[in-house]
């Protein structure tokens, strides 16, 4: 199932392991925890002022009261990045309790390099995480069982080790081991339901095993080893890491390799050319059958437009007279109107757009892989919904520029279409570098008109907070809109929260700033008052997080 190494993702975490690889080293006295780097190549630091200039205890409390779970993927990115970053180290009593807490974060980030390697570094460790663990997984993923299981302390009595133990026993073929140590799982931690299951069906000598799992290395190597079936199930809840490891194996079948390329670009770790590559011998299979709305678009999208017939000099077939007859008997059945492949291929690109947008997972993952698809049709070929799908799509994978072709190919007119069109332009000024000043103004007349709904100046007015952050002179009906807007109820955040966001960020206080700002978005941007929005914003530019600043932007308005 994954007969090659997984890629650098997991190389990275791997760390050398001794015999006694289980038992923690001490905290490193020559190597500053706060000061390391845990940033990608290519990554850039935040902020190196994260710590220092606030109170431990405030920052303490700040990162206790996040839920990463409801966060954005814009407001984890920053977080992420800001926890990874090299940083002046913080003053105080409270900083052992800070560096817990930040490891804490980091593995509810899934951020198992950086756990990995910041763990090694500090005398206390959270309940439930083990560096030594994750990099014994990570070797696990990577084909190492018999290094691991060489390696592995036969005393370490956490979970990840109890059913390392099993696993071992059955690989090493002493299935009198294997029972005592399920039994030893069930007496201590107790293993994973699925772990007992398959350790038992291999026991027992049973043919009827579960199905294959890609949540940890441990998983991925006691599927192999138990030969169980990967499902599309399996792949649709795989680590990432994983999905993305199984996606580049030649070895495993082209239609699973397709389902776990899209769970790895969804988290970002294959890129829109790779996965579409795949996507391409996946539909030139001679067997291949349509299942999906985007795969009948990709397929048609592959697909070229026969050329006519031309009849050339001795050539008589076409006029052999029992040949015109059948053709003329079979037109005699037709009464549909021959369509196009271009306009086929347009019907189920779009729909293939509509049916992601519609989904959990949202439109971001198909529009990257269309997006070529989006630049090759003229502007007279596509009806008025269709452009503005394909409008959208751009948008979802920030190309302004061709978002812009499609919103002018729209043609829109008055209505609640004209309201959206102007919505999307409106945030695409954030990613350009062009600011047309008479679109600029038209935009915003037409949120604010007197045809507008109160749904519609909502978003204006969030619109216009963005344009505020980012430097986008804002004309006279937007400040107006402004100026009369009444908070009938309680906002978020509240003018206190603001005041704290931006007196923190000017006295440097870096990291308590973020946290505030985190704190205040709480997950769901587009809720934030129209002040609060306008700060939180300007203060991730002013902190240096201008990417993630934009995402957030775009977040709110929907993209």
């Amino acid at each position: 199932m994954f007969s090659r190494p997984v890629q650098a993702l997991l190389l990275a975490a791997s760390i050398s392991l001794g015999a006694e690889a289980q038992i923690r080293s001490s905290g490193l006295d020559d190597v500053n925890a706060w000061n390391t780097t845990f940033l990608s190549r290519g990554e850039r630091a935040l902020t190196d002022r994260f710590w220092i200039s606030s109170d431990p205890d405030f920052l303490l409390e700040l990162m206790q009261s996040l839920d990463v779970e409801t966060m954005s993927e814009p407001e984890r990115d920053l977080l992420s990045r800001a926890l990874r970053s090299p940083s002046v180290a913080p003053r105080g009593e409270g900083s052992g309790k800070l560096q817990t807490m930040r490891l804490e974060l980091l593995a509810a980030l899934n951020e198992r390099q950086a756990v990995s390697e910041l763990g090694r570094q500090v005398d206390t460790l959270p309940e439930g995480i083990d560096p030594d663990a994750i990099t014994s997984d990570n070797r696990l993923a990577r084909g190492e069982l018999g290094l691991v299981c060489d390696q592995m302390n036969p005393e370490a009595a956490e979970k990840f080790w109890l059913e390392l133990r099993i696993i071992c026993a059955i690989e090493g073929d002493n299935l009198a081991e294997a029972e005592l140590a399920l039994e030893l799982a069930a007496i201590e931690e107790g293993a994973d339901p699925w772990v007992t299951e398959t350790a038992i069906a291999i026991i027992a000598e049973s043919e009827e095993r579960p199905d294959a799992r890609l949540g940890s290395g441990l998983q991925v190597a006691f599927s192999e080893l138990a030969d169980l079936e990967v499902t599309p199930e399996a792949l649709a809840t795989a680590r990432p890491d994983l999905a993305m490891a199984y996606a580049n194996d030649r070895d495993n079948p082209l239609e699973l390799r397709v389902l776990a390329a899209r769970r790895a670009v969804t988290e970002g770790l294959l890129d829109a050319p790779q996965y579409r590559s795949l996507f391409v011998d996946y539909v030139s299979a001679p067997d291949f059958e349509p299942l999906s709305a985007t795969e009948e678009a990709f397929f048609l999208l592959t697909q070229v437009e026969e050329a006519p017939v031309i009849l050339r000099p001795g050539d008589l077939t076409a006029l052999d007279p029992l040949v015109i007859k059948q053709e003329l008997e079979a037109g005699e059945d037709e009464t549909e109107a021959v369509v196009s492949l271009e306009r086929r291929q347009i019907e189920a690109l779009a729909a293939a757009l509509e049916e992601a947008r519609a989904s959990d997972e949202g439109i971001a993952t198909i529009a990257s892989l269309f997006e070529d698809d989006l630049k090759r049709f003229p502007a007279d070929a596509v009806e008025q919904e269709e452009a503005l799908n394909f409008a959208r799509a751009a948008m979802a994978v920030g190309n302004m520029s061709l978002a812009s072709f499609w919103l002018d190919a729209a043609g829109v007119g008055a209505g609640d279409a004209s309201y959206e069109v102007d919505l999307m332009r409106g945030y695409g000024l954030i990613m350009s570098r062009e600011r047309n000043r008479a679109t600029i103004e038209r935009v915003a007349g037409n949120l604010v008109g007197e045809d507008a709904s109160d749904a519609v100046r909502a978003q204006a007015l969030s619109l216009f907070a963005v344009w505020a952050a980012f430097d986008v002179s804002l004309p006279v009906e937007a400040r107006q809109a402004l100026a009369a807007q009444v908070d009938e109820e309680e906002v978020q955040p509240s003018s206190g929260q603001i005041v704290a966001i931006e007196a923190a960020a000017r006295n440097g206080a870096h990291g308590e700033a973020l946290l505030l700002a985190l704190n205040a978005v709480g997950g769901h941007p587009a809720e934030l008052s129209s002040a609060g929005l306008q700060s939180v914003l300007s203060t991730l530019r002013r902190l240096g997080a201008e990417d993630e600043a934009r995402e957030l932007a775009l977040a709110t308005g929907g993209f």
